[in-house]
């Protein structure tokens, strides 16, 4: 019987304790500015590496890259083009003559 007086003297003393407990005072506003910090860090975009390649970027990239082989293709179709080519193996020593071949 004696323990069963501990555990409502126990019980007497654990409700007389929230007696003494002492009222918060918080910031009217506290819960707005609580969640205006959490949702923040949502908002923020992180770093990205390629963000100045817009597609007005890679447009422009391409129109240039499309010229340049335009040009490319045009000089190579030059008339001159087998001409300069045949000076520039002669002139080095790049052509082989039927005869040096070792396939015949």
């Amino acid at each position: 019987m004696e323990t069963h007086k501990d555990i409502k003297q126990k019980i007497e003393a654990t409700l007389n304790s929230a007696d003494s407990i002492e009222e918060v005072e918080i910031s009217p506003f506290f819960k707005e500015n609580a969640l205006r910090q959490m949702f923040s860090e949502k908002e923020k975009e992180p770093f990205v590496l390629w963000s100045w390649l817009t597609p007005q970027v890679q447009l422009a990239a391409l129109i240039l890259i499309v010229a340049i082989n335009v040009f490319t293709m045009m000089q190579l179709r030059n008339e001159y083009y087998d001409d300069e080519i045949s000076n520039f193996a002669d002139s080095y020593g790049l052509t082989v003559d039927a005869s040096e071949s070792l396939m015949n």
